[in-house]
């Protein structure tokens, strides 16, 4: 009896394990599909991202570097970025890189124009055209280190051509896989682990290689989106279709974010979807594929995709019909609801006026006495306001009179000193001194710099942010910078005092020592840099700090 309760409890354990499991699982498959479905409305955004990256490589033409051997370079770099992207422009500018490498009489480069030219034309349908450029070697007259890649070629010839045949040469394609597998240069190359892995004959050993292959690279890159691939379809022989789908998306959304669009990812994902029912995700995966395919001019996947393709979509017509007659019975049902809504509305309005009626009265009661409450609210608030405004002025009357006295003050006992002193070089007989000292005017001008400093200091206690206001007066390249421990100069004193009411500029002159065309000109000065927008600045000036004061 224990033990059959204990294999109970275990076995319910382990059930709530495995729903807790799955759950984490199917939400974590949302939230990837999710991200697929915003990745491919966003599709444009990568794809003009990666126009800028091949605008910016087209510049490199117009560098001062005009050799043969820099052209090469750029036009290669160029054919890699369109290689998977648009290939008739791939095609140009892999033909161009030809037309460079014939030019410098270099073999290897022209060996390897040629062969990824041929591959493009195979890409592009145009089987016969890469045929003739392979046709022209054998494998044996090639140098050791251009095998590789004429033996890719011929395989992907071949791939692309059975793709768009439907002719099946198995035994030909592979007999060109051994030979390019024998060919690797660097066997350390991700390309090298990729077929080692694929040629792998165990399935679990397959499975463990592919992985290690995608651990290997960046996630998100274009090689990422290949392995996944790759490992997506090995799980499809294990029946592990959520994995499966999570490994395609992850594929997809690397290639759509590298604007890659000889994908095989989105497309398989979208026969899964189809063949679990989800018509509306399967046509619009389907659809990003097919419009990247013909888009790119990849001919071999545009016959793939297209008669699945059609499939989907008249599958998603009968889709959508469906959903469009459901929606009509439910606005049908919907009406027959409304019909009986508004019959019972219109006896409850009826009800209810019966009660408004004695609710009006209490709430018109009701808005009297809201009104009565907020003036009276509102009185409060100024009175509040009036008090805190005078207990400022006050404060501030307090500091500026108690200031006003300590420089008076000041300035006395600096007469007296300066008195004693005087009377000191009178007594000892030293007239040259002091001559010299009643003609010297250091004293009042250090007295004046000390003033203006007072000045300057009490003004932006009341106006603190004038500097900055009258700047946004002035056009940008003609806003005032002062220096470090400068508070305000000439030109910003003088409208310093205009905003205090010294409308006089005979009173502004004498307050800074200097003569009314002075002033003049700097007020014409300043009202040159005022932005075209403003008419009158010693107007504007007066507004400065209105709230503050």
């Amino acid at each position: 009896m224990k033990k059959t309760v204990l294999l109970r409890f275990f076995v319910t354990l382990f059930m709530g394990g495995l729903m807790i499991s799955s759950s984490y699982a199917t939400n974590n498959l949302k939230q990837l599909f999710d991200s697929l479905n915003t990745e491919i409305s966003h599709k444009r955004l990568f794809v003009e991202q990666k126009r800028q990256r091949i605008n910016q490589i087209q510049q490199e033409l117009i560098s001062p570097d005009t050799s043969l051997q820099h052209k090469y370079d750029v036009y290669t770099k160029l054919y890699n970025e369109y290689r998977k992207f648009v290939v008739d422009s791939a095609i140009n500018y892999a033909s161009k890189s030809l037309e460079m490498a014939i030019a410098m009489d270099k073999p290897l480069l022209r060996y390897r124009s040629e062969f990824e030219l041929s591959i493009l034309y195979a890409m592009h349908g145009m089987f016969w055209q890469a045929e003739e450029l392979l046709s022209q070697y054998q494998s044996s007259d090639l140098p050791k280190e251009m095998r590789e890649l004429y033996f890719y070629a011929r395989s992907r010839l071949l791939n692309y051509y059975m793709y768009t045949s439907n002719r099946p040469q198995e035994l030909l394609y592979q007999a060109y896989m051994d030979s390019l597998y024998r060919n690797y240069n660097d066997t350390l190359s991700y390309d090298y682990r990729s077929t080692k892995a694929q040629r792998e004959p165990n399935p679990a050993k397959r499975d463990i290689e592919l992985r290690k292959l995608m651990a290997s690279v960046p996630v998100g890159s274009p090689e990422y989106a290949i392995a996944a691939n790759l490992v997506a379809s090995q799980e499809s022989m294990n029946q592990r279709i959520e994995e499966q789908k999570e490994l395609y998306i992850r594929s997809a959304i690397a290639d759509i974010r590298n604007s890659i669009r000889e994908t095989q990812s989105l497309y398989s994902l979208s026969l899964i979807c189809y063949r679990e029912g989800d018509v509306s995700s399967a046509f619009r995966y389907a659809q990003s594929s097919f419009e990247d395919a013909i888009t790119a001019g990849i001919q071999f996947r545009v016959n793939q995709v297209s008669e699945f393709y059609s499939t989907v979509n008249e599958a998603y017509q009968i889709y959508e019909q469906q959903v469009r007659e459901r929606l009509q019975l439910i606005l049908i049902l919907l009406g027959i609801i409304s019909v009986c809504l508004v019959i019972s509305v219109v006896y409850i309005v009826q009800q209810l006026r019966k009660i408004m009626r004695i609710r009006k009265d209490l709430s018109e009661s009701n808005e009297k006495l809201q009104k009565l409450n907020l003036a009276l609210s509102q009185a409060n608030e100024q009175l509040n306001n009036n008090n805190e405004e005078l207990s400022r002025f006050n404060t501030l009357k307090e500091q500026y009179i108690a200031q006003f006295f300590n420089i008076c003050s000041g300035y006395i006992d600096k007469i007296g000193d300066y008195q004693k002193s005087l009377y000191r070089l009178a007594m000892n007989k030293k007239q040259d001194e002091l001559v010299k000292k009643l003609k010297s005017t250091a004293i009042i001008d250090d007295e004046l710099e000390e003033l203006y400093h007072h000045f300057d200091t009490i003004f932006l206690r009341l106006y603190p942010t004038f500097v900055d206001d009258m700047n946004a007066l002035l056009r940008e390249e003609e806003r005032i910078t002062l220096k470090p421990g400068v508070l305000l100069n000439k030109e910003l004193r003088i409208f310093a005092l205009l905003r205090l009411g010294f409308t006089d500029s005979e009173q502004i002159a004498n307050f800074l020592h200097c003569s009314v065309s002075t002033i003049y000109n700097y007020k014409t000065k300043m009202r040159n840099k005022a932005k075209d927008e403003i008419d009158n600045l010693d107007e504007q000036v007066m507004k400065i700090g209105s709230s503050q004061t």
